[in-house]
């Protein structure tokens, strides 16, 4: 007779490492908030770094945070193995490069992939949008110089046609940046402010610029190729062979933007081939999608279309 041995559950262990990284941004990004801050010029102090940054640091690790929690709620739900989200803090910039979680088992279904790839840019997304129009219509409306930003060249093929022009690469420094627009940020500022006089610009509350790089995070997440979210939907949507053929192809898609458009993008498509790749691997189950769940995956897909800026930012 076999004998039955009861082995006792393993105990969770305390996320130490998530709560050290998610401490550490929170610290990073309070800093990256004072310094964009009307704060800043008067020196650091602990009253004042927390007044000056909390808004931004607030918005952008809410966003963040709902962003990797809808990916994390949902794998738990399929009883998917992974971590909860590790933060990525940076003493540059805007303090973070993200946050990433880890899935530490095969994906059961196209829909489980389907539904774990498009939590996270939805629930991102429904944040993002209330901060963006609560931060625009906190703003400054500003006349500006013409060619305010330093930069005369946003691609690679302007550097060329510039060399080839004889024409400087780079203007003076003024020490403003001018951040794109996609169809949502463009659409939130005209219900905003409506049509801005020739030469004017939105001087952008601390807030709404952590909504704008929370959406940008969304749309690069969003870039349907490998195991990127985007790349999950497009799989769960097209199965092996069409996710492959489809991330190769917004693979070269990336490419010509980023030589075309704007250098933003020439890096994202280095990081995503070199460093992610186009391939997806297959879930337990390669069933078809249900047309509800198909509706989804185009859904999210659009969602990348309407998040996408041409030309992220100009320096």
């Amino acid at each position: 007779m076999d004998e039955l041995v009861l082995r006792p559950r393993p105990r969770s262990r305390f996320p130490a490492a998530n709560l050290a990284l998610f401490l550490a941004t929170l610290a990073t990004t309070l800093w990256a908030g004072f310094t964009l801050s009307p704060l800043a010029p008067l020196g650091p102090t602990l009253g004042r770094v927390l007044e000056g940054g909390l808004p931004f640091a607030g918005a952008l690790v809410a966003i963040l945070f709902t962003h990797e929690m809808g990916h994390y709620v949902l794998a738990r739900r399929h009883r998917v193995d992974t971590t909860l989200p590790y933060f990525i803090p940076v003493p540059f910039g805007a303090g973070t490069l993200g946050a990433v979680i880890r899935i530490r088992s095969a994906l059961p279904s196209r829909k489980a992939t389907l539904e774990i790839g498009a939590a996270g840019p939805i629930a991102g997304f429904l944040v993002a949008v209330p901060l963006l129009v609560w931060g625009l219509a906190h703003s400054e409306v500003h006349q500006v110089a013409a060619g305010v930003a330093g930069s005369t060249v946003a691609s690679p093929l302007d550097a060329l046609r510039a060399w080839m022009d004889g024409r400087e690469l780079f203007g003076p420094d003024t020490g403003v940046r001018v951040y794109g627009d996609s169809l949502v940020t463009w659409a939130a500022q005209r219900l905003v402010w409506g049509t801005l006089p020739a030469g004017h610009e939105v001087f952008v509350h601390p807030v709404g610029f952590a909504a704008w790089l929370g959406l940008l995070v969304t749309s690069l997440n969003l870039v349907p190729m490998g195991q990127l979210d985007g790349g999950h939907v497009l799989y769960a949507l097209l199965g092996r062979r069409g996710a492959r053929v489809g991330s190769e192809v917004v693979s070269a898609g990336l490419l010509v933007a980023g030589l075309t458009l704007s250098w933003n993008w020439l890096f994202w498509w280095l990081l995503t081939r070199f460093l992610i790749g186009a391939r997806h691997p297959p879930p337990l189950r390669d069933e078809p999608l249900s047309p509800g769940r198909r509706a989804l995956a185009v859904a999210t897909l659009l969602l990348f279309v309407v998040t996408f800026v041409p030309v992220p930012i100009s320096l």
